[in-house]
This record gives C-alpha cells, structure tokens and sequence, in this order.
C-alpha cells in the first residue's frame, strides 16, 4: 500500500511542481513536458511517438515527462501487487520509477549549471520533491523486493 502512495505521490509532484526557472517570471513545470502525452493517453491513444512523447528541447525536460509517467505507471502496476505472488514484481517497478525521477532531477541540476550559470538554490520544489520521492521509492521498492511486504 505504500509503494502506490509513494509512486502516485511522486507522479502528482513531478506533474504539478514547478522544476526550474525559464525567465524572470516563469517557471518549467511537469505539465509542461507531460501534458500533451497524458492528453494522448485520456483519448486512448496509447503510444510515445513524436505526437505523444514527452517533449522538450533537451534531455533533462524530457526526463522529467517520463518521470510523471513512470510514476504513474507503477502505481497503476502497484495496485496489481496487493494480489499475492506479484507483489515483488511490482516492487521493481517502484523502484525503476524512482530511479528515473532521480536521474531527472540530477539532470535537471547539471542543465541549469551548464546552460545559464544557475545554482542548486535556483531549483523549484517540483524538483527537490521528485528527488526525495524518488528516493523513498527506491528504497521502498527494495524494501518489497527483499520482504515482500508493505
């Protein structure tokens, strides 16, 4: 039961945060890298082509798509955990998820070093709040890949 709260609570973060700044006044939030591929899949087009990928001009703002949709995916697959047998295997989902939003927000931190001089201050909660629940994910799901249990 926490690994669904944990992966659906990082998928709202990573989703709704505001990551990094992009001007003066406006800031990069998930929905602005996932939003047009969540639209695709509410009109039950379930692909990650060029139409319904995650976009963004680089890496780090890709990332960030798949880390909402990452999350969101393992808490869905979590659910199928609380039968008995795939418990396990949804703890690896879990913690592939929380990896991902960890690499998004190291990512993140070394674009906003590399492209415009700005510090680790400068990032947004969306990205501090993605990197701690990635990491309670990561170790949740090793958690319930070594017991098995919530």
């Amino acid at each position: 039961m926490v690994r669904i709260f944990l992966a659906l609570l990082l998928g709202v973060v990573a989703f709704f945060g505001p990551w990094f700044p992009i001007g003066l006044e406006d800031k990069f939030h998930g929905f602005d890298s996932a939003g047009q591929t969540i639209d695709c899949f509410l009109r039950a087009e379930i692909s990650i082509s060029s139409e319904c990928a995650p976009a963004g001009k680089n890496l780090s703002e890709r990332l960030i798509g798949y880390t909402v949709l990452g999350a969101m995916a393992a808490a869905v697959i979590s659910i199928l955990g609380l039968l008995p047998y795939i418990d396990r295997l949804t703890s690896a989902f879990v913690a592939l998820a929380g990896g991902l939003a960890v690499t998004a927000a190291g990512m993140t931190f070394f674009q906003m070093m590399g492209e415009g001089g700005l510090s680790f201050t400068d990032m947004d909660w969306g990205a501090y709040g993605a990197l701690v629940l990635g990491l309670a994910c990561i170790w949740a799901g090793f958690d319930g890949m070594r017991h098995g249990n919530e």
